[in-house]
């Protein structure tokens, strides 16, 4: 089976380069093509793609605008961009697959495995729509895209008390007393909750500073939560953690 691949890119080299690589694999097809945003709302309801590889940033529009206009987003996207800080958050916080250009090829398989382990689960293109919410609400009411054996759960950040490790395993905690376990590092939810007030004080704990109780002193220190948890502060922590707290 091949999935068809639509390519939103503006920059004649860098759509060449894509067709390249998608070339090179076997299971790909690139049905079509578009270099604006008027030009793909015409042709992708046409074209039906599996897979839309679309650059960000099409002046004077994002292909954000395209999608906010369309009524239903049958397709998966994986994102292609220059680095934008904004936009990398809310792609993390959305669970939605991106490239940085120039695109390499290893990185674009590596997208293109997961693409595939999504079509294959025939989970639904949730996370855009969360992605483009994202991008509409205010921070303080961003959500995050939390990875599940059927599909996604969105749980806004402000609910998070704190996240603790588990190897490749970190397990979310939450306000309404849910232990949401996930398939992600401890570091990429560090990652992608680290510009909001979440702190990690010990190797194995994420912790929302708004909900610490209090702060019981000692080598490292305990920090108490809201939700009855005591938590360890590593020793090399402190010093930071105590100025976050301030």
């Amino acid at each position: 089976m091949a999935y068809r691949v639509f390519i939103l890119e503006d920059d004649a080299q860098a759509l060449e380069t894509l067709r390249m690589y998608l070339h090179a694999v076997s299971d790909m097809e690139v049905v079509g093509h578009a270099a604006d945003i008027e030009a793909a709302r015409i042709l992708l309801p046409r074209l039906k793609p599996d897979l839309l590889l679309s650059d960000v940033i099409l002046p004077p529009h994002t292909s954000f605008d395209l999608l906010h206009t369309l009524d239903h987003i049958p397709f998966e996207i994986i994102f292609i961009t220059s680095f934008e800080e904004f936009a990398i958050k809310a792609f993390r916080l959305a669970a939605v697959d991106y490239l940085l250009k120039p695109v390499a090829a290893t990185d674009l398989i590596t997208a293109l495995d997961r693409f595939r382990q999504r079509k294959q689960a025939h989970e639904s293109a949730h996370h855009i729509q969360h992605l483009l919410a994202n991008l509409q609400r205010p921070v303080a009411e961003a959500r995050i895209a939390l990875p599940t054996l059927t599909g996604f759960l969105f749980v806004a950040i402000k609910d998070i008390v704190r996240c603790e490790s588990d190897n490749t395993y970190t397990t979310f905690y939450t306000l309404d007393k849910q232990n949401i376990i996930v398939s992600r590092t401890l570091k990429e939810c560090e990652q992608m909750l680290g510009d909001y007030r979440f702190f990690r004080v010990h190797n194995s704990h994420l912790v929302n500073l708004d909900y610490i109780t209090e702060y019981v002193k000692g080598e490292g220190g305990i920090v108490k939560m809201t939700d009855g948890s005591h938590v360890d502060v590593s020793r090399r922590r402190k010093d930071e953690f105590l100025k976050r707290l301030k």
